[in-house]
């Protein structure tokens, strides 16, 4: 079965974020195709959670020792927008 992209609210997902979405989907849902995600996904929303960088000199008042900018790691959450119910989190592919 080929991956295709899904869309999820207002965001599309690629190939790659698609089919780890339906490999965590797959093991709480009984999703067995990419078209039944999309229409699992129809009740879905999602948002992009930005990782958090504070310098160590911000946080700390002393000296601080000297460190490599790190963009940290972007995550893709995705919930049902209409009631409580599974949410999934994943890596997204796209990281600047």
């Amino acid at each position: 079965m080929a991956a295709q992209r899904i869309m999820v609210g207002y965001v599309e997902l690629t190939e790659e974020e698609s089919e780890e979405l339906f490999e965590e989907v797959k093991k709480d849902k009984e999703v067995e195709s990419y078209d039944a995600l999309q229409a699992l996904m129809e009740d879905f929303d999602s948002r992009i959670i930005e990782p958090e960088t504070k310098p160590l000199k911000e946080i700390l008042d002393e000296e601080a020792p000297s460190e490599e900018v790190n963009t940290g790691t972007r995550y893709i959450e995705i919930f049902n927008k209409l009631e409580e119910d599974s949410s999934y989190r994943i890596k997204s592919s796209k990281q600047d």
